[in-house]
């Protein structure tokens, strides 16, 4: 199973070197699925050029890096007011983009645990 999840783009740094999955290594996994559904990317792109683009979370940083945050985002999704069809705004998207990327950092000891996680969610939906 770890192999499989590797090979799809979820599987933490850490367990790379190891097999010690936890919850630190689950937040991980989250945060790449919290990314494919602001971005509409997946996990892995295999026809990157640039090695900063093959893999989800690291495209995501380095467009962060180079101030390119609105290309990120889904079309779907991207809207500057709420509609009917669309219930995101950028204040939202933006936070649940910061709290994507601190699933998937890549230290495990700075990753948030699923408490937080839930209580950051609930708050950006109200």
């Amino acid at each position: 199973m770890l192999e499989i999840s590797a090979a799809q783009g979820y599987k933490a740094p850490e367990l790379m070197k190891m097999k010690d999955v936890n919850g630190s290594t689950d937040m991980y996994s989250l945060g790449v699925v919290l990314l494919e559904l602001l971005t509409g990317r997946e996990p892995i792109n295999v026809k990157a050029v640039d090695s900063h683009e093959f893999h989800l979370p690291n495209a995501v940083r380095s467009a962060i890096l180079n101030h390119r945050i609105t290309d990120l985002y889904h079309h779907n999704i991207a809207v500057s007011q709420p509609s009917k069809e669309r219930c995101c705004t950028e204040d939202k998207l933006q936070s649940l983009l910061q709290l994507a990327m601190a699933c998937c950092s890549p230290s495990p000891s700075v990753r948030p645990h699923a408490g937080e996680v839930i209580r950051k969610v609930e708050e950006i939906g109200k």
